[in-house]
């Protein structure tokens, strides 16, 4: 049995994955910089802004001091709130998922996304009331380290005071699945941005819309 559920955000509580992308391809297009979607679902998902740009820019054999780094993740977030205000989609089931196991036991999101990210998409879905509905969020912002290290799983129990190992997480990617793993935690894949077999989870589903509380209470009794 669990006692707590800890959510990822992009691509389990939003389909925002394309949004990021095309946060970045805007971002970088001055940089001479361009991958296409299949590109960034296959090699970056699961990173957070600061590893994806280190990432990239290690690739390409280009040079990014900090100081590079935190004005690109600063103009990334500015391309990204752009491209949330054309428009952003909760994905099936989820946010019926949430209100019914926040009626039940804290609740958390952690994500490799920024504060900011979170805080601008979370009132346009639901009741848009959400965003403060949460026991805690854990962002890229409180952690040194991102998935698939698993401190910021381990940072979200402590704030919520439940054990890791009463934890339920839910993941969309191998990163996020393997951070959860390692902080102790049972853990729910959702095939929604990859293929169900890529992804080593306790149970996997390919949609929320098939998942309730009680099911997951006996999936995991």
């Amino acid at each position: 049995m669990f006692k707590a559920m800890i959510f990822d955000f992009d691509g389990v509580i939003v389909d925002s994955e394309p949004l990021h992308w095309r946060a970045f391809i805007r971002l970088l297009a001055p940089e001479g910089i361009t991958f296409d979607y299949p590109t960034y679902l296959q090699k970056y998902v699961g990173f957070d802004d600061r590893d994806l740009l280190r990432t990239l820019f290690a690739e390409r054999g280009l040079p990014l001091d900090d100081a590079r780094l935190r004005r690109l993740c600063a103009d990334k977030a500015t391309e990204f709130l752009h491209v949330v205000r054309e428009g952003v989609t909760a994905f099936p089931g989820v946010v019926a998922l949430i209100e019914s196991a926040m009626a039940a036991m804290p609740v958390a999101i952690c994500s490799g996304a920024t504060r900011g990210d979170i805080e601008a998409i979370l009132p346009r879905i639901g009741d848009g009331q959400l965003l403060t509905k949460f026991t805690t969020i854990v962002t890229a912002d409180d952690v040194h380290k991102s998935k698939p290290d698993p401190t910021c799983y381990l940072e979200a129990a402590k704030r919520i005071g439940v054990s890791p190992h009463d934890c339920l997480a839910i993941e969309d990617t191998a990163a996020g699945l393997s951070a959860a793993t390692a902080a102790g935690m049972k853990t729910l894949a959702v095939a929604h941005t990859h293929d169900a077999s890529a992804l080593n989870a306790d149970h996997v589903v390919e949609s929320l819309a098939q998942v309730t509380l009680e099911k997951l209470r006996r999936w995991y009794a």
